[in-house]
């Protein structure tokens, strides 16, 4: 069997919304647990980010002058002529683009990155570390290039040419950045340390605290789980893979108790952080932390609580340099897969117990990335092979590689972008109280309270 796929009104918002928050009988499945697994990906950090003005459109070139140029240079071929044409139209836009940002050095950048709101897009931070590694495979192409171009012709230095290139790909979106993150980072790592790197990562991502609407959506659904089953309740697990704190301020907007857990690359021993509102909550952060490895892992405490298990490790700004838990690099992604294939593991014991009976909910994920279908298979590894229901990925983008990848895996596929998605529930929501304001007035009510206004965005994309 392979994947379903829906999209604008075909997607089954009522049937999400009922896994999410729980809301009707399952028949013999109906349980006090938790039906299923919200797993959160960069998509989620930045899916409020306001929709960026299009650019005013510029005047294309009078194609007559450009023809008489083709034709000047002896050009009558169909693949030369529509280069020609293509080329004078980026032309144009690389010289308005110089005008309107002249500066793309490192030190812009960090800054931008710095005072936005928001955690840096993925794209953002393959060329921060690729200006503060002073590294860049254009370089490579240009090099290329010299063998290409007769000497001479090209009266620029090779910094000028690299900057063309990189103007190139930000205005046509071809090959920009043009070096994977993984990659980049490896190479930042090697050749400045790990320190400069966790600490620049901890510089544009630690001390973001506006969480998305998807965040806030989430914190609502562990929200109604508690309050719906006040007796004997079962612990609620959200598994994420970004460093940054969103999730865990949205929950604390909520009202909402959490422990937050990761992993240490030094000694691979679990780091948990109590929410602050827990009483207690320092000495049973330090009675629990530091102390075992993942396959041995467990907490004793007197209360149910969201499990936020940061698998890729976390930038809280309460963490140390000696804390870092973070995934990114390609080395990282290799000592990763190798630890939880080990007898040791990376994935904490109590919350593999926990979660052993549950589907999977893939919010802000692009598949595309091999770093990602491989935390997928391996994840699904360590859950029960007796969970009867699939999981469900949303997602705005669906290529031909990700519609195979989806069914091989059987996965049921949303296709939107998240605010639709999130707003898709909301509306679920409000139309069942508008349809029995007896039944759903007071649990509808209590979930949207949670809530803040949702922005309707330009879809987002976990890959930009």
């Amino acid at each position: 069997m392979g994947a379903d796929i829906w999209e604008g009104d075909k997607i089954p918002y009522q049937d999400q919304a009922d896994k999410l928050f729980n809301l009707i009988a399952w028949g013999e499945n109906r349980t006090d647990k938790q039906q299923i697994i919200p797993f959160l990906g960069a998509g989620v950090s930045i899916s409020a980010r306001p929709a960026k003005p299009k650019p005013a459109a510029l005047a294309p070139p009078d194609p007559a002058l450009i023809d008489d140029f083709a034709k000047a240079l002896g050009l009558d071929q169909s693949n030369a002529k529509l280069f020609i044409r293509m080329a004078a139209f980026i032309a144009l836009c690389l010289n308005k683009a110089e005008k309107d940002l002249p500066d793309l050095s490192d030190d812009r950048l960090l800054y931008e990155l710095k005072k936005d709101p928001g955690p840096p897009s993925v794209r953002q931070l393959t060329r921060l570390f690729c200006n503060l590694s002073t590294y860049t495979s254009l370089e490579q192409v240009v090099d290329n290039l010299q063998d290409f171009f007769p000497p001479g012709f090209i009266n620029a230095s090779k910094a000028e040419q690299v900057t063309t290139l990189k103007r190139l790909g930000r205005i046509t979106r071809l090959a920009d950045p043009p070096d994977q993150l993984t990659s980049i980072t490896s190479y930042y790592e090697n050749k400045l340390g790990r320190p400069a790197l966790w600490s620049n990562l901890r510089v544009v991502i630690s001390g973001k605290n506006q969480p998305t609407p998807t965040h806030e959506l989430i914190a609502a659904a562990a929200k109604r789980h508690f309050q719906q089953f006040s007796k004997n309740v079962q612990d609620y697990v959200i598994l994420t893979t970004n460093y940054d704190c969103l999730m865990e301020d949205a929950l604390d907007k909520a009202g909402v108790d959490y422990v937050a857990i990761t992993t240490r690359k030094s000694d691979q021993r679990v780091l948990v952080r109590f929410s602050d509102g827990i009483e207690d909550h320092q000495n049973l952060s330090d009675e629990h932390s530091e102390k075992y490895y993942p396959d041995k892992f467990y907490m004793e405490k007197t209360q149910p609580l969201v499990l936020v298990c940061k698998m890729h490790g976390c930038l809280n700004p309460k963490l140390k340099p000696t804390d870092d838990g973070v995934v990114i690099s390609d080395n990282d992604y290799v000592d990763y897969l190798e630890q939880m294939n080990s007898s040791q593991g990376a994935f904490p014991a109590y919350v593999r117990r926990v979660m052993q009976d549950k589907t999977f909910l893939f919010l802000g994920y692009s598949f595309a990335d091999w770093n990602v279908r491989s935390v997928f298979q391996t994840i699904r590894k360590k859950r029960s092979e007796n969970v009867k229901f699939r999981d469900f990925a949303v997602t705005s983008y669906l290529g031909e590689y990700e519609q195979q990848f989806f069914n091989r895996n059987n996965l049921g596929v949303l296709r939107t972008d998240l605010n639709m998605f999130t707003e898709g529930i909301i509306h679920d929501l409000k139309k069942r109280k508008e349809n029995d304001p007896e039944t759903w007035g007071p649990v509808v009510d209590a979930i949207l309270a949670t809530l803040s206004p949702t922005p309707t965005n330009e879809p987002v994309n976990a890959s930009t």
